[in-house]
């Protein structure tokens, strides 16, 4: 599918996902522009409505961003399952750094060491 190659960034997206006659059964998707884009520009979209923390874009994107404000806020907030700071991590940023370093050919693991590591990341 063609949509699964447009990047996302819940930020600044500069194209929303439309559907056009969803009255059909063989509806179309189209990319559509939300503010003009200059030749040569990513088109990126944001998955989902936008405001997905770390945890829900890899469980249902399969994919960690870089960067997410929404994890730095929700760790802020707290609550029953978050672990309030760094010291309450099995494992240090700098040994999942390590880990994620010798997991070769392991993209699973790989996957799962990148969220801690963006996770971890955001406690400030």
């Amino acid at each position: 599918m063609l949509l699964d190659m447009a990047n996302h960034n819940s930020d600044q997206p500069n194209a929303k996902l439309t559907l056009i006659d969803p009255e059909k059964d063989d509806a179309w998707f189209a990319l559509e522009a939300t503010r003009p884009i200059k030749a040569g520009k990513e088109i990126v979209i944001a998955y989902g409505s936008g405001v997905e923390s770390s945890v829900e874009l890899f469980l249902n994107y399969g994919f960690v961003p870089h960067n997410n404000r929404i994890d730095e806020f929700m760790l802020a907030k707290g609550g029953d399952d978050a672990i309030a700071s760094l010291d309450g991590w099995t494992t240090t940023l700098e040994e999942d750094k390590l880990m994620l370093e010798m997991a070769s050919g392991e993209d699973t693991l790989k996957k799962i060491l990148d969220f801690r590591i963006r996770l971890k990341e955001s406690y400030k």
